[in-house]
């Protein structure tokens, strides 16, 4: 099938999507080491390990190429069931920043099935994209990170000369920050944060204000663009 043919012209290009999460954030150490070892799995025929990993430990943190090998993996039933109405749910989310070689599987794929398996995939498509898109993961990480400000800012908590190891993202090994310190750099994460949002979801009036920013409206409000936006 032509579709064989286009997943072995997979390039290195599709590589670069473990490069930048959505969350503007590179992937740390820990992340690439996962990465090397699930690829390593696969290789040496470890499928239904290397399928867990790419499933539950990469996808979710929205590395595009492992929600491709998730497709990939359903399509041919390697360390999973074959299921190519499932496959193709995965391979439309991995395409959904326009990498052309990931673009070019999904196409055929979706040409292959038939209507009703087509409508399936629509609806498998849309759960999936509540959970993994690049907008839910990053939602999900604003709120994570608006819960940790509110923490850390009640009184008394976090006094200004405690010593606070914070694992700053894509910037090397823990650091010592006092409580102030800490705070402050939440607050400056959360606003990159909002404002990749911003850009990400066409969103020009969006609050990025950390302070003034109602998240559960935010929530909302990409919630609903996500059920609206329509399948491809």
């Amino acid at each position: 099938m032509v579709w064989l043919v286009l997943v072995a012209l997979l390039t290195t290009s599709t590589q670069a999507q473990r490069a930048s999460m959505p969350a503007a954030d590179r992937a740390d150490s820990r992340t690439l080491a996962v990465q090397r070892k699930v690829d390593d799995l696969f290789e040496r025929g470890e499928f239904e390990r290397a399928f867990f990993i790419y499933r539950n430990e990469l996808a979710p943190v929205g590395d595009k190429y492992a929600q491709y090998m998730v497709g990939y993996m359903h399509l041919v039933g390697k360390g999973t069931d074959e299921n190519p109405v499932v496959a193709s749910a995965w391979y439309r989310l991995a395409a959904e920043r326009g990498t052309p070689e990931f673009m070019a599987v999904r196409d055929q794929l979706m040409r292959d099935l038939q209507a009703d398996e087509r409508r399936r995939s629509d609806f498998e498509y849309l759960r999936l994209r509540h959970e993994y898109s690049d907008l839910a993961i990053l939602m999900d990480s604003i709120l994570d990170r608006a819960r940790e400000l509110n923490r850390v800012s009640r009184p008394r908590l976090a006094p200004e000369n405690s010593s606070l190891n914070v694992v700053l993202e894509a910037q090397g090994p823990a650091v010592s920050r006092s409580g102030r310190e800490y705070t402050e750099w939440l607050r400056k994460d959360l606003k990159r944060r909002l404002s990749t949002l911003s850009r990400l979801g066409n969103f020009p009036d969006l609050e990025t204000d950390p302070d003034k920013a109602n998240y559960a409206e935010i929530d909302d409000r990409v919630r609903a663009t996500i059920e609206s936006t329509p399948v491809n």
